[in-house]
């Protein structure tokens, strides 16, 4: 018997490689980056709460408004998917897999 390493290419495997990336968000339509107002905000920043997510498992966290968190790989280049939503609005929400790549 021998072991298959990968599944069949769908028929329009090659028309997807060739594919050009499509961008979701265009830098024009972002907002302007305010330097100062993130320096004020490190300067005054303390370590609330801390979570460890295992490898290909998944968490969920609570960030209240106007705070911020962090991502740190703490055992080296990892992927991983990041979803967000407004725990008020359920329809404003973010998915870090469409940033990119449509």
């Amino acid at each position: 018997m021998t072991k298959r390493t990968h599944t069949t290419p769908p028929s329009d495997a090659e028309a997807r490689r060739r594919a050009l990336p499509v961008l979701t968000y265009s830098v024009e339509q972002l907002p302007s980056f305010d330097a100062a107002f993130y320096n004020r905000a490190r300067a005054e920043l303390s370590e609330v709460a801390e979570l460890t997510v295992p490898p290909r498992d998944a968490k969920a966290f609570e960030v209240p408004a106007g705070h911020f968190f962090r991502i740190v790989s703490v055992e080296g280049p990892q992927v991983g998917d990041l979803n967000l939503w407004n725990a008020h609005d359920l329809t404003e929400r973010f998915y870090s897999g469409k940033t990119y790549r449509a």
